[in-house]
């Protein structure tokens, strides 16, 4: 089954964590987590980042009600 979704490795983002990005190509954007000799990339297209803003902000809200 192709999930459009391919991984093989996990990272957890602390609050300190460095997060860059960069331009991958003309139609994509990696995210960097973490610095120079430790990181994890993401790659998104302009979808797939919207996808993880509307997520990210619904899991944010989650958060903030346990605080």
């Amino acid at each position: 089954m192709d999930s459009n979704f391919t991984v093989n490795a996990w990272a957890r983002v602390d609050d300190g964590c460095d997060i860059s990005f960069a331009p991958d190509g003309a139609k994509a954007m990696s995210l960097h987590f973490g610095g120079r000799f430790e990181s994890f990339e993401i790659t998104f297209g302009i979808q797939g980042l919207e996808r993880l803003i509307d997520v990210a902000t619904q899991a944010r809200a989650e958060l903030a009600k346990s605080a």
